[in-house]
């Protein structure tokens, strides 16, 4: 068992001893999904006390429970973990893309190229940002401002890598992402 878990349950439980909160407990929010699970597992004998018994009630005894504890996951954490089984489907692609952003920002001469290559076709020119794993709307930001600029960046980069590294298949799965 976690020493995190453990201690930070018996820190709210003496903190709800203390302070004569054991009535007064609507929820208790912690910033770690394992220590969150932990903290519940600890916590729920003591405060079981007071709440009521876990089973449901019958009809013979409807007050067998007058509260339920409830142990609620993260629903930011839940729609990440959704959201990245969901770009596993598509990560070559993905991987392109990221390949292709970071040639054209990996020195100051490249961007200038771009820069000058959207200007020569009448586009306000832009460094585009790479997603960050942690933040589960960066990829869609990066392919959403990425999108616009695909048929110059498309030909910049195909001429500038020497090979052509985003294909009409790939603008395909990104509009169809950006579209669903």
């Amino acid at each position: 068992m976690s020493h995190s878990g453990e201690n930070i349950a018996a820190k709210i439980a003496s903190m709800v001893e203390e302070f004569n909160l054991i009535d007064k407990i609507f929820a208790i929010t912690l910033d770690n999904s394992f220590a969150n699970t932990r903290a519940f597992e600890n916590l729920q004998p003591c405060l079981f006390g007071y709440m009521g018994s876990y089973p449901a009630p019958t009809r013979n005894d409807p007050q067998k429970v007058k509260y339920l504890l409830v142990h609620q996951r993260c629903a930011c954490h839940i729609f990440n973990l959704i959201v990245k089984s969901r770009l596993k489907r598509i990560h070559p692609y993905l991987e392109a893309f990221r390949t292709a952003i970071n040639f054209s920002n990996s020195s100051n001469q490249r961007i200038t190229l771009f820069k000058n290559y959207c200007i020569s076709k009448g586009l306000r020119p832009r460094k585009f940002a790479l997603d960050i794993e942690v933040r589960w709307n960066s990829t869609y930001l990066m392919l959403k401002h990425l999108l616009p600029y695909k048929d110059v960046f498309s030909v910049w980069i195909t001429t500038n890598y020497g090979l052509e590294l985003l294909t009409n298949d790939h603008w395909l799965v990104v509009e169809n992402m950006m579209n669903s």
